[in-house]
């Protein structure tokens, strides 16, 4: 195999990398106590790109037919007319592998399939919960990455995830809750089934008991994990330098401006141990950092490939990412955050005589270009004269963007994450998300 690297990457060209990846992947759904789904994943192969004057890029499963796939994609790359920017650097020689004590591949299957059992078993003499679903998930990846700059890293990541949803029914009513859990890890970060489901329950047994939400305008304080996922679809996105370039963004030719309270300070940091979205480098070969975005309000950074910081003449921030070998890398997040400050919860409730919190995701829709979004929380409470009072369901959140931001007045201490997959031009790649408790304005609305 290396032989073939050695001939592929010799070709005449301005630069070439070739990934190689073997995947090993398993993935569990037990729905109401039965393994309903289980896929076992093999998969192996070569990704190859060829820069001349555009990108060229084919991607192969035989060792043996590397160098027509070479061929394909140089063919490709002398297509274009208009140059790529691009500039050169020192390609690193590396060998990483994540830590790991247990290893899923040796966990045997009827383990996996257990550990969705017993989740199920903690929820379903319950009253009123009527149906439940837990996914397990596993991932081993063993790569090499190879460049015509010098690049030889050879790699070895190992992910781990647990995802579960019960729903709970009484008067007619059908609510549902759910948590996740994962982390860059082996076997042994998954722990305790049934107080994940148990978790799950709670909340969609509180909704079952929960009156509409009101709808207006309010002072609202937002969870962690409500924090995390609004930092990422509304703000994350919007400072991915691929929307900059294509005139995507709202914060495009914006860096040094404040476009949010002094209490916003917000990163991506793909270096940080056990996180779902930790990576040793980026699939360019880019060792991965923390990337500052908003520092006390202020815009200073967005993030990059090699092509995009070529382009706009920055910095490159390694978060070039693919789905697989098969994959262009395109810019993607990793772990996104809003950095904690010194208020305890109690703190940002006070002083509110009216307003909502709003505690987890169900997801929603954001517009970076036109810098508005709407989400719907999984659950909340009202809030009045500073203090917690009815649960409330069906809790939608919508506003713009910065005028959120900006309204941000109250910033917690504490700090808590959220794990999920994150969805781009048909690419899927693991991300995390999360921060602290925030209190700002916005417009609730009850969706149901």
């Amino acid at each position: 195999m290396l032989d073939g690297l050695d001939k592929a990457l010799e070709i005449s060209a301005r630069f070439i990398d070739i990934t190689f990846q073997e995947r090993e992947s398993t993935s569990i759904v037990t729905k109401d106590g039965v393994a309903k789904d289980i896929s076992l994943g093999a998969t192996a192969g070569f990704g190859v790109r060829v820069l001349d004057r555009i990108w060229g890029f084919a991607s192969v499963n035989d060792p043996d037919e590397l160098l027509d796939a070479v061929g394909r994609a140089h063919r490709a790359a002398q297509a274009g007319k208009k140059e790529i920017a691009f500039t050169p650097v020192e390609g690193p020689v590396d060998r990483v592998k994540t830590p790991v004590k247990v290893e899923p591949l040796d966990v045997s299957l009827e383990e996996k399939i257990e550990f969705g059992q017993r989740a199920y078993k903690a929820v379903k003499g319950r009253e009123h919960v009527v149906s439940s679903s837990f996914t397990y998930f596993d991932s081993k990846i063993k790569g090499f990455y190879a460049s015509s700059e010098g690049a030889r890293i050879e790699s070895e990541t190992t992910k781990v995830a647990f995802f579960g949803g019960v729903f709970a029914k009484k008067n007619g009513a059908l609510q549902f809750g759910s948590e996740r859990a994962g982390a860059t890890a082996g076997f042994e970060y998954l722990k305790g089934p049934e107080a994940f489901a148990g978790g799950a329950a709670d909340k969609a047994l509180r909704l079952l008991d929960a009156k509409q939400a009101p709808s207006g305008r309010f002072k609202v304080v937002l969870d962690p994990l409500l924090t995390g996922v609004f930092i990422h679809e509304a703000l994350g996105h919007a400072v991915e330098a691929d929307h900059i370039i294509q005139g995507e963004s709202l914060l495009e030719g914006r860096l040094g401006e404040t476009i949010a309270s002094e209490q916003v300070t917000v990163y991506d940091d793909s270096t940080i141990p056990g996180s779902f979205g930790f990576y040793f480098y980026d699939d360019e070969g880019t060792k991965a950092q923390k990337t500052m975005l908003v520092e006390k309000g202020v815009l200073k950074g967005f993030l990059h490939s090699r092509e995009t910081s070529s382009t706009l003449e920055m910095e490159n921030t390694g978060n070039a990412r693919a789905q697989g070998f098969d994959y262009l890398p395109i810019v993607r997040m990793s772990n996104t955050f809003l950095e904690p400050r010194d208020q305890e919860l109690d703190e940002l409730f006070e002083g509110i005589d009216y307003g909502v919190y709003l505690l987890g995701s169900k997801g929603g829709e954001v517009d970076p270009a036109k810098g508005v979004f709407q989400f719907s929380a999984e659950e909340g409470f009202l809030i009045e004269k500073g203090e917690i009072t009815s649960a409330v369901k069906d809790v939608a959140l919508s506003g713009e963007i910065l005028r959120i931001l900006k309204d941000v007045d109250g910033v917690g201490r504490s700090f808590d994450s959220h794990i999920g997959f994150c969805g781009k031009e048909g690419q899927s790649v693991p991300v995390g998300d999360g921060g602290a408790h925030i209190r700002t304005t916005a417009a609730v609305g009850g969706a149901g």
